[in-house]
């Protein structure tokens, strides 16, 4: 499928259109999802792009909106589906959309100490929530899929694929061991990392919860460290987070940092079929692999 930006904003203002709704999508984001706001309203839509590359129909999506519907009803920061009309997922020339309520962004980076403490709120609340509602090893378990397509990419040579399997391996036995190390198997956020919390006016809001899934809270925790251990990059706000979150099984999530690094590779080579600016830093995360 040919995916442009061009055909998603038609799309959605169409569909926005037999909502009963007028406003002209304006580009706010554009990465693995497209993210537009319906202007002049308060209301952004969010287009699966490259995402929709590998998932298929509308569950994941459709679990994002009740689980995220669930933690705002019960006082987490999260970002919240449209409540000015059905928020979806709504599938739509051959794309998911959705609709959620805009923030009002007050700074570049969220407040880390406030940061950490809603990741740690969210993990708590979320230990009441639903298991069957979610995959369990969700991320992990469609990176199988991903890595499949990935192993067939011009961008791997000969050597990385090599390596990238001899590690896939190791993940596989992590995974396995992780439920006997801790009691923590719950629904988690499941891509949990820095860019994914947000300065907004309500606080530090925690977005993107389309991965959600059933596992550890440790491996939350090593998506949210990921830049600094594995890059050196934003220690400092970082560290802030991670000390503000509190307990956690800190030799789990050592170990399932390298599950997160294995479920990241394949999914940067899918998505720099149309963001080719992802390529070295796919390559950084290969090098970084044992």
């Amino acid at each position: 499928m040919t995916l442009s930006a061009d055909a998603a904003i038609a799309e959605t203002r169409a569909l926005a259109r037999e909502l009963g709704v007028e406003g002209e999508p304006a580009i706010l984001a554009d990465r693995s999802n497209l993210v537009l706001r319906l202007d002049p309203l308060p209301v952004v839509a969010r287009v699966a792009m490259a995402t929709s590359l590998v998932r298929v129909g509308m569950e994941w999506l459709r679990r994002e909106v009740e689980l995220t519907r669930w933690l705002d009803a019960r006082g987490a920061l999260v970002t919240r589906p449209s409540s000015r009309f059905d928020p979806g997922p709504h599938e739509r020339g051959g794309l998911v959309i959705s609709f959620w309520e805009l923030e009002a962004i007050d700074g570049e980076r969220a407040d880390p100490r406030a940061a950490g403490e809603g990741l740690a709120r969210a993990h708590r609340l979320l230990a009441g929530y639903p298991v069957e509602s979610l995959p369990t090893w969700g991320g992990f378990e469609e990176a199988r899929v991903v890595v499949a397509r990935a192993k067939t990419s011009p961008l791997f040579d000969a050597a990385e694929r090599l390596r990238l399997e001899r590690a896939w391996d190791r993940a596989e036995e992590i995974v396995a061991s992780a439920r006997s190390r801790t009691r923590s198997f719950q629904a988690i956020h499941g891509d949990a990392h820095i860019g994914n919390v947000l300065a907004t006016s309500r606080g530090a809001v925690w977005t993107d919860w389309e991965d959600a899934f059933v596992g550890p809270i440790e491996f939350d925790v090593a998506c949210l460290r990921s830049k600094a251990d594995l890059f050196g990059e934003e220690i400092e706000p970082i560290d802030a987070m991670t000390r503000a979150y509190g307990d956690h099984d800190r030799d789990l999530a050592r170990d399932l940092a390298l599950v997160r690094n294995v479920q990241v590779i394949p999914w940067l080579a899918v998505f720099a079929e149309r963001h080719r600016d992802l390529v070295p830093r796919m390559k950084a995360r290969l090098e970084r692999l044992p």
